[in-house]
C-alpha cells in the first residue's frame, strides 16, 4: 500500500509534462492489456479484416455460387459497386491480392469486408475528383467570362490563352471538367467516356495561336 501511495506523491510533484507522458504510458499499457486478454479469453482476431473475423456482408452468401466459404475473384468481380463509375479488372485484382492475405485465392470473413471497403474507397476517391473537375470548370468559365468583358484587346487575347492553358477538354462537348475514372477517363458535363488519352483536347495549339494571330494580322498588313 506504501508504494502505491509512494508512486502518488511522486506523481504529484511532477511537472505537467512528466505526467502527460505517464498518463499516456499508463493508458497504452492498459489498452494492450485489454487487447490482449480479448485476444486470450474471447478469442478476437488481431486484425478485423482476417479470416476469422465474420463477415458483416449479407451477400457474401449470394455471391458465393460454389458454396465453399470464400470467394473468389471472379464470384467477387460481380459485386454490385452500385456507382456511376467502372473499375477496370486489374485494379479490383489489386484490390482481391491485398486483401487475400495468406495468398489462397479466396476472400474469407473479414478479408471481403476488406475489399469492399477499397473498392467504396476508391469509388468515393474517383467522386472527389469529379466534383474537383466540375469545381476547376466552373472556376474557368468565370475567369473567361470576366476576362472577356475587359475593353483592352491586348488584355482580351492574354486572358484569352489564359483560360486555354493546356487544360484536358472533353472532345465531345469542349468543356474542360475532364476527371479521371481509373481505367480511362470522363467529361463531368455531358458524361462523355475517353479511353485513349490522346483524344483529349488539350487547347495547346489553340491557345497560341489565340496569342499570335492579332501580331499575324497586324505584321501581313504593314506588307
Amino acid at each position: 500500500m506504501s508504494s502505491i501511495e509512494d508512486f502518488i506523491n511522486q506523481f504529484n510533484e511532477m511537472n505537467i509534462i512528466k505526467r502527460i507522458i505517464v498518463g499516456c504510458c499508463a493508458v497504452y499499457l492498459i489498452l494492450m492489456i485489454i487487447t490482449l486478454l480479448g485476444h486470450a479469453v474471447l478469442g478476437i482476431p488481431w486484425d478485423s479484416f482476417s479470416e476469422e473475423t465474420p463477415t458483416d456482408y449479407t451477400d457474401f452468401v449470394e455471391l458465393d455460387l460454389d458454396g465453399d466459404g470464400g470467394l473468389s475473384f471472379d464470384e467477387v468481380r460481380d459485386y454490385d459497386h452500385n456507382s456511376e463509375f467502372t473499375v477496370s479488372d486489374s485494379e479490383l485484382y489489386s484490390f482481391f491480392e491485398s486483401c487475400d492475405k495468406n495468398g489462397n485465392g479466396l476472400l474469407i470473413g473479414g478479408e471481403y469486408d476488406h475489399y469492399v471497403y477499397l473498392v467504396k474507397d476508391h469509388m468515393d476517391d474517383l467522386k472527389h475528383q469529379k466534383e474537383k473537375a466540375q469545381r476547376e470548370a466552373q472556376e474557368r468559365a468565370k475567369k473567361s467570362s470576366s476576362s472577356s468583358s475587359s475593353s483592352s484587346s491586348s488584355r482580351s487575347y492574354s486572358s484569352n490563352y489564359d483560360s486555354y492553358d493546356g487544360a484536358e477538354t472533353c472532345p465531345n462537348c469542349g468543356s474542360e471538367a475532364v476527371y479521371s475514372t481509373g481505367n480511362g477517363y470522363r467529361c463531368a458535363e455531358c458524361g462523355y467516356s475517353i479511353y485513349n488519352p490522346d483524344d483529349l483536347n488539350l487547347n495547346y495549339e489553340e491557345g497560341y495561336y489565340e496569342l499570335t494571330l492579332p501580331s499575324f494580322i497586324y505584321s501581313t498588313n504593314n506588307v
